[in-house]
């Protein structure tokens, strides 16, 4: 925490400047605003790369702003309604000067599946306030949240969704604990996702997303990129570990979008944690017996991800197809221990007696077993590591596929949003959690199931805004659902109803 409390005092320092400046980022958890955004990209509204969220309001306020008119006079009633919502979403977050009040009060059941790009409660029941100020190229955000029997790390006080950012050219220069979303699935994301409370963490990002200005490399598109350097704390085998993460994508067509991503665990208590061994990351020499590298002096235990998505690559559409591959290690200078994920994504509009609106489909499979195409699978591969024991994981819970690694997820889900601002959200979704699991060895820091266990559920969730004459009162989320789990180990079987309520007033953060 002194590491953020330096950085806080030196971005101060370049309080005054001129260019305005509202929320740099919008979160992830927005179903709408991502069902949306997503909807003008296909259309061609948006042109910058949307499968890294946070994404910057500057971005899409660049995209918008320029969109040919004859681009415009081609969308439909319904993406006519999503670009109205966005710029309404855009011009909201430049009004919001000065000091702005935030809160949220969260309720849920105690067995709750595993969590989605969708914002819902981490805990059983939850109070926050805080507050943002804006003036600028400054921005700031304060949260403090309350947690009754937080699970499983047992901190009753957090300061989750807090930051100080600072835009230096086209970059955003931040320091805070925010979530994070890398890549283009709905589910489950394979290198970083929200599953885990987000670190705390320095971060460099692009501000607006644009091409390449030499002939050379403009072919690409738009691009922008990520890099967050992340404090995971001394609740761990190996104490103080860092979290260095990086991602960039582009958009060569305004069909595909690309991303590529690395990540890495190193440093921490009897760690090398110099130059050096950040120059070994960087270089990909961080393997036992590779290079002079001994158990002593391993640098970092490293993840390597590409993934894509292609709107409509046969016919008009609309659909898309997605994906998402991770490499657990490396062998021969090549990345090896794959693992991934697949997708189908398609979109439209409903027309009923009772309903209005616009919605985004999608069916995906995720394995997180290394090379679980072969007769012989690496178990025990994905998110662990011989040295860095804990894991790739954070408070509990997996920095990426929320259910953690050795598992085989199935989900179909669809998104709804209505034309007065609600939304609908459905999901079914099939798991069998780590698969082969004892409770033993690696087995016993698996975030979700340390015996294997099959589980199939289904929810449905809904979010509305509420007023009360003039004044805008935020909106509440409600969502049920069931789950029936079968472990594989002892032979029991449990069948949960579950559920969550959650009410948030935030000008500036998901809405």
């Amino acid at each position: 925490m002194a590491y953020l409390n330096r950085f806080y005092f030196l971005l101060i320092v370049f309080l005054f400047s001129s260019a305005s400046l509202a929320d740099p980022w919008a979160p992830p958890g927005d179903l709408i605003l991502r069902h949306d955004v997503q909807m003008l990209a296909d259309a061609g509204v948006i042109r910058s790369p949307v499968t890294t969220w946070p994404i910057t309001w500057a971005t899409l306020n660049a995209d918008v702003a320029s969109a040919p008119n004859g681009v415009i006079e081609k969308l439909g009633q319904q993406q006519r309604a999503a670009l109205s919502r966005v710029r309404a979403r855009i011009q909201r977050n430049k009004d919001s000067n000065g000091f702005q009040p935030n809160a949220e009060v969260s309720v849920r059941t105690d067995d709750f599946w595993l969590r989605t790009f969708e914002d819902t409660p981490r805990e059983e029941s939850e109070l926050r306030v805080g507050g943002s100020w804006m003036g600028g190229r400054f921005a700031a955000r304060v949260q403090g949240s309350y947690i009754d029997q937080p699970d499983p790390d047992d901190q009753e006080w957090r300061m989750d969704g807090s930051y100080i950012a600072m835009v230096i050219g086209n970059h955003i220069v931040s320091a805070g604990a925010i979530d994070r979303w890398w890549g283009p699935s709905w589910d489950n994301t394979l290198i970083y996702s929200n599953a885990a409370r987000p670190v705390g963490a320095f971060a460099l990002e692009r501000n607006v997303a644009k091409e390449f200005e030499t002939k050379w490399l403009s072919w690409i598109g738009p691009w922008t990129y990520s890099l967050t350097w992340g404090f995971l704390g001394d609740d761990r085998v190996v104490e103080n570990t860092r979290h260095l993460a990086f991602r960039a994508t582009f958009r060569p067509f305004q069909s595909l979008e690309i991303g590529l991503s690395r990540a890495a665990l190193w440093c921490g208590s009897g760690r090398p944690c110099d130059a050096d061994a950040l120059w070994d990351i960087i270089k990909v020499e961080d393997n036992t017996d590779e290079g002079g590298v001994t158990p002593d002096n391993d640098p970092s235990n490293q993840l390597a991800a590409v993934d894509a998505r292609w709107a409509s690559p046969i016919g008009d559409g609309p659909w898309a197809l997605y994906t998402q591959w991770v490499a657990n290690d490396e062998s021969n200078n090549l990345p090896s221990q794959w693992f991934g994920q697949g997708g189908v994504e398609w979109w439209g509009e409903l027309q009923t007696r009772w309903i209005s609106g616009s919605y985004t489909a999608h069916l995906e499979a995720t394995s997180t077993i290394a090379e679980f195409w072969e007769s012989a699978p690496a178990y025990d591969g994905a998110y662990n590591h011989g040295t860095y024991r804990t894991g790739y994981r954070y408070t509990g819970r997996s920095l990426g596929a929320a259910a953690d690694g050795d598992s085989i997820v199935v989900s179909a889900g669809m998104a709804l949003v209505e034309s007065d601002d609600r939304s609908w959200n459905a999901l079914v979704r099939w798991s069998n959690l780590n698969r082969k699991g004892d409770g033993l060895g690696p087995d016993a820091v698996h975030s979700v199931a340390p015996e294997e266990e099959k589980a199939w559920g289904l929810q449905l969730s809904h979010r509305r805004g509420i007023s009360y004459g003039e004044w805008d009162l935020g909106y509440v989320s409600l969502g049920v659902g069931y789950q029936h789990t079968e472990n594989e180990i002892t032979g029991g079987n449990e069948d949960d109803f579950h559920g969550f309520l959650q009410w948030t007033w935030d000008p500036q953060g998901v809405w």
